[in-house]
């Protein structure tokens, strides 16, 4: 079991690995093309950290396993909002709350992250519900559009004024090439993560829910844990908060979404899965509550965050 989960732990690093290549490579290749800079900065702000669950995602869905990628999104977007944010603020001592936030982005990512609980109310999330979350996104992905303050505060601000040049067809063919190849390899990855989930999840007698909750959930945040940990050491708040709602917005609605088109979710009303909507509630919850407050999340505020998410996992493991 312990080979397993070292395993599980190399495969990890590597999705993580090649999805930031990936997102490197279709940067470049849109410059090239030359996209529309906002569309482009929109795509990459809200997916570039979100590709492995992405991934994940969707090998699981087409293998007919859903409740394993459920699992990873809610638990990614719970410790994303408790665990990654609380461990930026006790790194940074402080992070004020600046801009529009509170009137827009707070908002917008609460209510996109209830948003699944509540379609999945009935029991199952459908394909018409899935519909509803990508329909949810694009609403999101429009008014970001449409607010520019967004993304000059994106972090793609520090390469306004980079730009790649064509060296020929070689250099463009070399790009998707590049491209291809790393999503490639995401893919296979996954299906070898998706394997070992089972595999575990079968070996410790709980169901793939759980490991998808905890385990890898934990695994697949580590690009938002590596880029808001850097963002609150630099002071950089705006790439730190955008970076961690974009990321809860793109899992509630878009990676959720298409995933109920390819296969339907149960959500059935086991214990643990009433655990994790309740933490959902009260995490949403305490973040609001404290950045709304002082208008920053202090150190101390950061430490209950944590401390409620080590919570969280200790009840998974009474509850399994």
């Amino acid at each position: 079991m312990l080979l397993d989960l070292l395993f599980g732990l190399f495969l990890i690093i590597l999705l993580v690995l090649f999805s930031g290549i990936a997102v490197d490579v279709f940067e470049k290749i849109s410059h090239e093309i030359k996209v529309n800079k906002l569309l482009l900065a929109t795509f990459l702000v809200s997916f570039s950290t979100s590709l492995p669950e992405f991934s994940v995602g969707i090998v699981s869905a087409l293998r007919g396993e859903p409740q394993i990628a459920l699992g990873n999104l809610i638990g990614a977007n719970l410790a994303n909002l408790s665990f990654i944010v609380g461990g930026a603020a006790v790194v940074a001592g402080v992070i004020p709350v600046i801009g529009d936030y509170l009137k827009k982005d707070l908002w917008m990512a609460l209510g996109m992250a209830m948003l699944p609980f509540v379609l999945m109310s009935d029991g199952l999330l459908s394909r018409i519900d899935g519909g509803l979350l990508i329909f949810a996104y694009f609403f999101y992905a429009k008014n970001m559009l449409m607010v520019s303050d967004h993304i000059k505060n994106s972090k793609l601000s520090k390469h306004k004024k980079t730009h790649w040049k064509i060296k020929g067809g070689l250099s463009w063919v070399l790009h998707l090439f590049l491209l291809l190849l790393s999503l490639g390899l995401m893919v296979i990855t996954s299906n070898y993560l998706i394997e070992l989930v089972l595999k575990v999840s079968g070996g410790l007698g709980v169901n793939a829910y759980w490991v998808g909750l905890l385990i890898l959930a934990f695994g697949t945040t580590m690009p938002e844990l590596v880029l808001t940990l850097a963002a609150s050491y630099k002071k950089d708040n705006s790439l730190l908060l955008g970076n961690i709602l974009g990321s809860v917005i793109v899992n509630s609605t878009f990676i959720l979404g298409v995933i109920a088109m390819i296969a339907p979710v149960v959500f059935d009303s086991s214990v643990q899965k009433g655990v994790s909507g309740i933490f959902m509630i009260v995490i949403l919850g305490l973040f609001w509550l404290f950045t709304r407050s002082k208008r920053k999340l202090e150190r101390w505020e950061g430490l209950t965050l944590i401390g409620v998410y080590l919570m969280f996992v200790g009840l998974q493991f009474l509850v399994v």
